[in-house]
Parts: C-alpha cells; sequence; structure tokens
C-alpha cells in the first residue's frame, strides 16, 4: 500500500527543505509524492483590481504580466521537484491549479495520508514578498496531518508526542504512530506530559496510550514535566534533538488552549526548533 503524501510548491528555500525531508518520506513511509503547485489567480485578480478607476489598461497588462510568471513559475517548481524526486527514486505525480493555494491543496489531500509544507510559505510571490497564512489554516483544517519542515532540517528518527489523554491529542498520536510504524529506521519515542497527572484517570490514560504505542512496536519513555507546555515541550524538543514533535491539542480539566495554534505551535514554527507534526 502506497501513502499518498501531498507537498506544498511555492519555490522558497523552505520548499526546497519541505521536498528534501518529503523524499526521506516517501522513502521511509513507502510513500508517493504528489507535488502541488498554485497559480494564484484570485491574489493576482484583486492585486490588478486594486489600481482603481481610470487605471483599466494598466490593471489589464499588469493582471496579464503577472498570471505570465506565475504559470511560468508554477510550471518550473513542478519540474524542479519531478526532476528532484527521480534523483532520489522516489516515485511522484504533479498537480497544477488555478486557485486559491490553500483550497487546491486541501483538495489534493482529501486523498492523502500527510501533508509536508515549509514552516514559511508564500504562494502568492507574484503579489507580495510577505510569508502567508497557508500553513495555519491547514493546520486548522483537519484534512490530514501536516509535517511542517523548518529551512535546515531532516527527517528525525526520534519523535517527542505531547499527550494529555484528550480527544484532540490522542488523534494526534495515532496518526503519527500508524504512520511511522511502518519506518524501518524508527527510533525512540518520547510521550510527554505536562504536569503530574493530577487524577487516577490521568494515569490511566497515560498507561493505555504507553500501551498503545508499544504495541505498534515503539519503544516508548515516558518523560512528565511540570510547566507551561509552550515552554516544557520546547524544552523536552531540545534536550532531545533532533526529534520531530507530535501535537494536536492540550487542555486540562476540559480546557482546550486554542487547539495549540496560537501558542506552543506558533512558537515552535517561529523559533524552528523542529519539524512539526500537526493533526486535531
Amino acid at each position: 500500500m502506497s501513502r499518498r503524501i501531498v507537498v506544498g510548491l511555492d519555490g522558497t528555500e523552505y520548499c526546497k527543505s519541505a521536498i528534501r525531508v518529503a523524499c526521506l518520506a516517501a522513502e521511509a513511509f513507502d510513500g508517493v509524492l504528489v507535488g502541488v503547485a498554485v497559480v494564484d489567480e484570485p491574489g493576482i485578480d484583486a492585486s490588478a483590481r486594486g489600481a482603481g478607476v481610470g487605471s483599466y489598461h494598466y490593471a489589464k497588462s499588469t493582471r496579464e504580466l503577472r498570471m505570465t510568471n506565475a504559470e511560468q513559475s508554477t510550471r518550473k517548481w513542478l519540474e524542479d521537484f519531478e526532476e528532484t524526486c527521480k534523483t532520489a527514486n522516489v516515485r511522484c505525480e504533479l498537480a497544477h491549479h488555478h486557485g486559491v493555494p490553500f483550497q487546491a491543496i486541501v483538495d489534493e489531500s482529501r486523498y492523502a495520508d500527510l501533508i509536508v509544507i515549509g514552516v514559511r510559505t508564500n504562494f502568492h510571490p507574484e503579489t507580495s514578498d510577505e510569508h502567508g497564512d497557508t500553513l495555519r489554516r491547514l493546520m486548522q483544517s483537519g484534512v490530514c496531518p501536516v509535517l511542517a519542515v523548518p529551512k535546515e532540517t531532516d527527517l528525525p528518527k526520534r519523535v517527542v508526542i505531547a499527550y494529555d489523554g484528550s480527544v484532540y491529542s490522542a488523534r494526534a498520536m495515532r496518526a503519527y504512530v500508524q504512520l511511522g510504524s511502518i519506518r524501518p529506521d524508527h527510533d525512540s519515542l518520547i510521550l510527554l506530559h505536562v504536569g503530574e497527572p493530577s487524577k487516577s484517570e490521568d494515569h490511566v490514560q497515560l498507561v493505555r496510550a504507553h500501551k498503545y504505542i508499544a504495541g505498534y512496536g515503539f519503544e516508548v519513555e515516558l518523560v512528565r514535566r511540570d510547566g507551561h507546555p509552550n515552554e516544557v515541550i520546547e524544552q523536552v524538543a531540545e534536550e532531545y534533538a533532533p526529534s520531530m514533535v507530535v501535537i494536536g491539542a492540550y487542555g486540562r480539566k476540559g480546557i482546550i488552549q486554542n487547539l495549540f495554534f496560537g501558542s506552543t505551535a506558533d512558537r515552535l514554527i517561529k523559533n524552528e526548533r523542529a519539524p512539526l507534526f500537526v493533526y486535531h
């Protein structure tokens, strides 16, 4: 069975790192890569309309130029992606879209097992030099797990799973364990709980999670730390570096702290500490 891994292509240095990691993932997870390049036609249209009344001809020529550049760029990204995959002896497919980049990647990911994308993205270089919000939107979409890749990284064998017994963290744990268990070179897995279990049910959940992970052939190390999840998860990731961090949502006493996205994930992404496997 081949795992389908979608790779968002935007031509940045982060994208090159994402492609390299995706090739390693395809080899490790017996996968086929799907390179997705998107002409951001709605964005180009909106920027052209911004020329204002009386600038019709200028707006039209600007749009045509930007569309031409975008067509050339996206096709070049796909060619480079295909060449990289051939060199790495990895199977690949090419997907060229016109539309909203986020939606195009989601559409391809409906039938995929993983999305690999840089922690910084720019799918609209014709209209802006700023990093976009595509990664954040993909992490929140829940269509399938997302692996966010820093500029300088590989595919670590060691994994840190932040787990609190919530449904969200359990989904992230299961998603990685089921995918990662087929990796022949996987290393130890660290099951991280922030704060001592406050009640017997917390301990039961940790024991059951440990048993579930071990059942897939992983050597599991249980780590408990006190402190704020933001700081503790980052600290543990550094201690066990190089490692991948797996997160879903973290909530104590039934309170979900912004599904991680406003805190821990943002912090890890900003500091580029480690590849981040997100599912919720």
